[in-house]
């Protein structure tokens, strides 16, 4: 094979590797600190799409929440409220992402006392998550379940966002990377609130 031929057949190999590298690494930038007006352009400004899911059951709002300090909650305590739960562990890349955009709403939200933003490690050893939260400076609530918490606030992925309105009902749950601090989340949340 002359030197010319090696070359042309070598050329749609070296097309695809070019193509690959330039998808991991278009990937890796807009998932892994891209700015964040290009991560808002790709997940949206648009307020949430709300559900109509099923209202919170008793065993749902009395299930004990352990805290790291060893204290016991219940949503229960919450009643009332436009209650965010997220689901994470301190192992999860995406959730390492989306918390930041939680803190900064929870933020954004501290003025309304009818809005109540809970983190819900699913981490096996406490200890990491609560080292991992320490480390990043969250204020918010981090509770840990223990076991598997009743339907239908159950969920095995991470990170799972619910809201939950002041009657009870979940009215969005999303899994994956979201930027909750987005004008239009905080937006959509405050309306949910004074909806009463």
């Amino acid at each position: 094979m002359t030197k010319e031929k090696k070359q042309r057949s070598s050329l749609p190999r070296n097309l695809l590797l070019a193509g690959i590298a330039a998808a991991v690494a278009i990937f890796g930038f807009l998932f892994s600190g891209a700015p964040e007006i290009v991560r808002n352009a790709l997940v949206g400004s648009d307020p949430p799409v709300e559900i109509s899911g099923p209202v919170l059951t008793a065993d749902v709002l009395d299930f004990p929440l352990e805290k790291a300090e060893g204290d016991t909650i219940t949503l229960r305590e919450f009643e009332g409220d436009v209650i965010m739960v997220t689901y994470w562990a301190s192992w999860c890349h995406t959730c390492r992402q989306t918390n930041p955009t939680i803190q900064t709403l929870a933020g954004e939200l501290s003025h309304r006392d009818d809005i109540s933003i809970l983190l819900m490690s699913l981490d096996n050893v406490q200890e990491s998550a609560t080292d991992f939260l320490e480390s990043a400076r969250f204020t918010i609530p981090n509770v840990f379940p223990g076991r598997a918490l009743p339907m239908p606030l159950n969920s095995a992925a991470v990170p799972t966002t619910y809201v939950i309105d002041k009657n009870g009902q979940i009215v969005y749950r999303h899994s994956g990377y979201s930027n909750y601090s987005r004008p239009a989340f905080r937006e959509w949340m405050e309306e949910l609130a004074d909806r009463g």
